[in-house]
């Protein structure tokens, strides 16, 4: 009886938060079913959640079927903690444009768009900017390419500087705090209100604003 009671507060202790696209699952593809029997032992000792890039539905659908995920972990951060469910519950839906305005979301729109619409690549694919709630995913190739087309994109990110030389610097003059910042990775920019600041796991460069953080991470 000490012991089960003993597991039990230290369950209620310790929370272990996973990204999701290239840990629990390769970018975009379902978890593994051995992945997902050890994750739901280990939520029998402690608290366990999700962190991701992907909207709510891409993790959904990774993680499980429906809307199974927010049953098998204790927390889901969706879109790097702008989307946030606790024990089954949404408790929070950040909206990116309610924090930026409508012009200057405009502004960064086609900054990006006139960028890519330069960029020469092997491949161009379609949805080259997808709207969130709390982010944009900005994707060169675009989000329609292939895993196989990702991986291509991925491999010649590394090689050419051109395309880690995305620079907001032109709208970034005059922003002052309103959550726009020069990136260390290129093509992703989303601002989150977070609930625990673990949940910018992944972030090169956080930049705090009263009780606000933008977020700068790469693209998933």
């Amino acid at each position: 009886a000490a012991e089960a009671s003993g597991m039990a507060a230290a369950r209620g202790r310790v929370l272990c938060l996973f990204d999701v696209d290239g840990t629990l699952t390769p970018a975009r593809q379902k978890i593994e079913p051995e992945v997902d029997r050890f994750l739901q032992e280990l939520r029998g000792r402690v608290q366990i959640g999700v962190v991701g890039g992907s909207d709510y539905s891409k993790i959904a659908e990774q993680l499980g079927e429906g809307d199974e995920v927010i049953s098998k972990f204790d927390y889901v951060f969706a879109e790097n903690g702008t989307v946030q469910y606790k024990n089954g519950r949404l408790v929070s839906k950040q909206a990116i444009q309610d924090h930026l305005g409508e012009e200057l979301l405009q502004d960064l729109i086609n900054f990006c768009l006139n960028y890519m619409a330069l960029l020469k690549l092997p491949k161009k694919r379609g949805t080259f900017i997808e709207f969130r709630n709390g982010m944009l995913n900005i994707s060169p190739i675009g989000r329609s390419c292939t895993p196989e087309e990702r991986i291509e994109f991925s491999e010649l990110d590394k090689v050419q500087a051109q395309l880690s030389s995305f620079s907001l610097s032109p709208i970034h003059k005059g922003t002052g705090t309103k959550g726009l910042f020069r990136p260390a990775e290129p093509w992703q920019i989303c601002w989150a209100d977070l609930l625990l600041p673990v949940a910018c796991w992944s972030c090169p460069e956080l930049v705090s604003v009263g009780r606000h953080h933008a977020g700068l991470v790469k693209a998933g």
